[in-house]
């Protein structure tokens, strides 16, 4: 059975965090209800819920996002709170994390944004698969916005910025009013139809939500997502949402952003080159300089300086060879000659070749014979060696007679010292027997110490009813002390 792993509450918060805000069905959400304990703090951040007749929705709205509010909403408002849903893990409750609170009264405007998305949203518009990647390094970037507004100087200024070499190209439109959908969508589509640039960067600044509604109209939004040019949508602030940003393959919360995201800085990318054309040169110079110096160096060698030394050599030795094979050779030819002589002379008489073998076969035979003749030198040998090893017993003499002499006189040297030794430890014994106490003690004397074992000298050292020994030659006395008489006649005694 596979184990149950047991999570902490810890975890169990971070996985419920991971699902719900991974599963992105709650990533950006509108909900409509009444303000309940609404509390702003000194931070800036508020928190409230949204209730209705059936349940309630904790909210927090940051600082940041607070300070877009025309005004603060008040306990009881209708509002529309967008934003999205995440789980706050210390206390392991959800919440809504609230971008952008609207009043009901504009409830005309939210309800055509809502059933538009609704319907663009189920015929997969805004499905994160059909969107396109951001090119990494556009050389043309087209700008849709508003030739007048502060968006467009906020893209060139930070295009420039990143790479001074990208090409900027702006189709003016009007981006408010009853034209502008149309202005937009067709820009869209007129870049597209004649592939003007490489991505497309789409919006405005910020205002009001009557004032972005260009960007939520239909045509703009289906201009958007059937453009085969990537489109970074930027239309208004941070927390500005509108149907163009759903539909566009990227959202910019700014139209700096949007340059930023368009556009690869490529200051990094000039220092790389350049770092890579310093350590380029350097390693080519430093290349060059060995070669040089190698190049140099062969130049110099007597080898190249004079070339024919090789030959020189190679002929000398050449010359040496062929001397010593001139000497060598009718030497050996002479050799091989005679040899080949004797043999044709040994093969025209063959009986010759065994004369040698039978001679010595006989010559065994007859010491076979006669086997004491075997044993004649064998005799020899062990004569020699016996005299050898009577030689050798002369030469041991000589150092035997002076061991044996040195080995006396040390026998004698150590019989001395230990008499010597012996005369001195008695001397020494005789005179501690005459200075030991109890020596003294033989010719009747005593000595009387206290219960400590203190010698006592004087009568001063003792007093009445002391327990006193008296050491005797063959014993001891213990006795108790009854009367102390000092040695003054007239004095009384002590107690």
């Amino acid at each position: 059975m596979a184990e149950v792993h047991t999570y902490t509450v810890t975890e169990m918060n971070h996985l419920i965090k991971n699902l719900v805000e991974g599963s992105g069905l709650v990533a950006n959400v509108q909900v409509r209800g009444e303000i309940s304990n609404f509390k702003r703090y000194p931070s800036g951040h508020c928190y409230f819920s949204l209730k209705d007749e059936n349940g309630v929705l904790k909210c927090v709205m940051f600082q940041r996002q607070a300070r877009q509010l025309i005004k603060y909403p008040v306990n009881g408002d209708t509002v529309l709170a967008i934003g999205h849903i995440g789980i706050y893990e210390r206390d392991g409750v959800y919440q809504l994390y609230t971008d952008m609170l609207i009043e009901e009264g504009i409830g005309s405007l939210m309800q055509a944004y809502e059933k538009l998305k609704s319907k663009l949203e189920a015929e997969g518009l805004f499905a994160a698969e059909r969107k396109k990647a951001i090119p990494a390094h556009p050389r043309t970037v087209g700008i849709i916005t508003s030739p007048a507004g502060a968006a467009v100087r906020d893209v060139i200024t930070v295009s420039r910025r990143r790479n001074p070499g990208v090409k900027l190209l702006l189709y003016p439109v009007q981006v408010q009013g009853k034209a502008a959908a149309g202005d937009i969508a067709h820009a869209i589509r007129f870049m597209n139809r004649h592939q003007l640039a490489d991505v497309l960067i789409v919006g405005r600044g910020g205002g009001s939500m009557e004032d972005l509604w260009a960007f939520n109209e239909e045509i703009v939004v289906r201009a958007i997502a059937a453009s085969v040019i990537p489109v970074i949508s930027s239309v208004g602030h941070e927390t500005d949402f509108t149907l163009s940003d759903f539909a566009a393959d990227q959202r910019a919360a700014t139209p700096s952003q949007a340059a930023e995201l368009a556009v690869e800085d490529t200051r990094l990318l000039r220092r790389q080159v350049v770092d890579k054309k310093q350590r380029l040169t350097l390693a080519m110079n430093r290349m060059l300089q060995q070669r040089t110096e190698t190049l140099q160096r062969l130049m110099r060698s007597r080898m190249l300086q004079d070339p024919l030394r090789i030959t020189d050599r190679a002929e000398e030795r050449l010359d040496k060879a062929l001397m010593k094979l001139q000497q060598t050779l009718p030497r050996r030819l002479e050799n091989r000659e005679l040899r080949l002589q004797q043999a044709m002379k040994a093969l025209q008489r063959p009986e010759k070749l065994l004369l040698e073998p039978e001679r010595r076969v006989r010559q065994a035979l007859r010491m076979l014979q006669h086997p004491e003749h075997l044993l004649t030198k064998p005799e020899q040998r062990l004569a020699t060696a016996q005299k050898t090893l009577d030689k050798q017993k002369t030469l041991w003499e000589p150092f035997e007679m002076k061991f044996q002499s040195t080995w006396n006189a040390l026998i004698t040297l150590a019989k001395d010292l230990t008499a010597s030794q012996e005369q001195q430890l008695l001397l020494l014994a005789a005179h501690l027997d005459a200075v030991s106490p109890l020596k003294i003690l033989g010719r009747g004397y005593s000595f009387t110490s206290n219960e400590q074992g203190k010698i006592i000298k004087s009568v001063n050292d003792v007093h009445w009813g002391e327990e006193i020994r008296t050491r005797l030659q063959d014993g001891e006395i213990c006795s108790v002390v009854q009367e102390v008489i000092p040695r003054t006649e007239n004095s009384k005694p002590v107690n």
